[in-house]
């Protein structure tokens, strides 16, 4: 943990075991409820510099972005317009959307050590792939990795997550 105080602790055994994952690309499933947006918000907070979380589409960070508002409380300042938080250490925490396929464009030469993708079924698999390609950090002590969450696919087009 980056504080000596952590404003988000994994609630179970499967974030535990994610959160500690020595993985550089981690897909974390289950049902609604199960954390999965909870993981992504304290992987960014607690062990990460430059994280960037997406959505699909902007409506859909509405949920994610109030939870990460209650975690974060007053610890760092939010810039609304933008969907970013910055920390007083020089850490940021940004919300993305790629609604469109040429959306991804929009992410390329931005640099953050953790991108993490919430509902991966909804994105398409050049989004995920461009997008992770720009995975990276200027720092050498600070970890690079990729964490996508997901239900099972809803439609033939998220099976490429299968």
């Amino acid at each position: 943990m980056t504080d000596k105080t952590a404003k988000w602790i994994p609630q179970s055994k499967p974030q535990w075991l994610a959160l500690l994952s020595r993985a550089d690309e981690l897909f974390y499933g289950g049902a609604a409820g199960g954390g999965k947006s909870d993981l992504v918000i304290g992987m960014s907070i607690e062990l990460h510099k430059h994280s960037v979380i997406f959505r699909r589409v902007y409506p859909n960070l509405k949920e994610i972005m109030r939870r990460a508002r209650e975690v974060i409380g007053d610890s760092a300042g939010e810039n609304k317009s933008d969907k970013i938080w910055q920390f007083p250490d020089g850490r940021t925490l940004e919300f993305g959307a790629v609604q469109y396929e040429d959306s991804k464009k929009d992410w390329q030469g931005r640099p953050h050590d953790l991108k993490a993708f919430d509902e991966l079924p909804e994105f398409t698999e050049s989004q995920y792939e461009f997008i992770c390609g720009w995975n990276r950090t200027t720092d050498a002590g600070q970890r690079v990795r990729v964490v996508a969450t997901g239900n099972p696919p809803t439609d033939e087009a998220g099976n490429w997550i299968l």
